[in-house]
């Protein structure tokens, strides 16, 4: 009679468990990008849905405010003295966004944020993690004193931590020429330009097509159109999500939300810019910087 060999209670070989190892290890390699990946998306859904809520507080701040866009910052003056409040601020004092006090977890602060404080000046400089960062609204420019009083004075209770950049008139540092309802909103006090003029509201009327203009986007601050796109320097726009060319999360003037690839991004006039390629990136049903694309760019 042939005796079966009793196997009850054999071990693994060295081999066997070589390949189990490396069989656990090539699904870990596969899963943890996975993973990540999954992190990063549900990120961006969660920075667009910030968007959609803050730009339907635009649209109701709109239709209580006899049609006239909310300032990017309501100013006073050129000469520094003057504490900027934001559209951060001022939709959360209203009542029509809530925010926690400094908080990361608030509808004006990305989730992919990097966390570098940005400067009131803006300029980003050529670091590509400058616009990804965030600033603090209200806040104080220099020359002014007890921002504290100023704020009280105002309504404001809090600071909050703003990482999406408004695409506004903001020519925060030098006098200018003042072009009327150029962008989305605008420093309103903003002046005397050369010719004495102040930057006024937007009025809604002066909003051609609401669905191509760019309200809100991933990045800081506000203004400097002209260097919107991926890798230019003092570019504002923090281009935070996968995608070719990396995107920016945009809210649009009426309230939708939608991704903008890198070099893709509009830009002002301005600069070494050929007016052609601007021509181009705000036409022809594109996202636009421009209230009204074809009356400033002569479409």
């Amino acid at each position: 009679m042939t005796r079966i060999p009793n196997r009850v209670g054999r071990g693994f070989t060295l081999i066997e468990l070589l390949v189990v190892i490396a069989i656990i290890a090539l699904l870990i390699g596969i899963l943890i990008p996975a993973l990540g990946s999954a992190r990063r998306n549900a990120r961006t859904l969660a920075c667009a849905a910030n968007l959609r809520g803050s730009g339907q507080g635009l649209v109701l701040y709109n239709n209580d405010h006899r049609e006239l866009v909310i300032p990017s910052y309501n100013m006073t003056d050129t000469n520094g003295a003057t504490p900027l409040d934001g559209w951060g601020p001022i939709l959360d004092r209203d009542g029509y966004m809530s925010s926690g006090s400094y908080a990361k977890s608030n509808p004006f602060y990305c989730p992919e944020t990097v966390d570098v404080e940005g400067v009131a000046s803006g300029q980003t400089g050529t670091d590509p993690q400058n616009p990804k960062g965030w600033l603090e609204w209200p806040f104080l420019r220099t020359g002014s004193a007890n921002i504290s009083q100023i704020i009280e004075e105002r309504g404001f209770t809090k600071l909050i931590r703003v990482s999406y950049w408004i695409n506004a008139a903001n020519p925060i540092g030098a006098s200018t020429a003042i072009v009327p309802d150029e962008f989305y909103t605008g420093s309103v006090g903003y002046g005397p330009s050369p010719a004495g003029e102040f930057i006024k509201a937007t009025k809604l009327s002066a909003i051609v097509r609401p669905t191509q203009l760019i309200a809100l986007a991933d990045g800081i601050y506000a203004g400097r159109q002209r260097d919107n796109q991926i890798g230019m320097t003092n570019s504002r726009i923090g281009y935070r999500h996968p995608g070719k060319n990396s995107t920016a999360n945009a809210a649009f003037a009426d309230g939708h939300v939608q991704g903008i690839g890198g070099k893709d991004f509009p830009r002002a006039l301005g600069g070494s810019n050929v007016v052609a390629e601007v021509n181009a990136e705000n036409s022809n049903g594109k996202p636009s910087v421009y209230a009204n694309p074809e009356k400033r760019l002569g479409l």
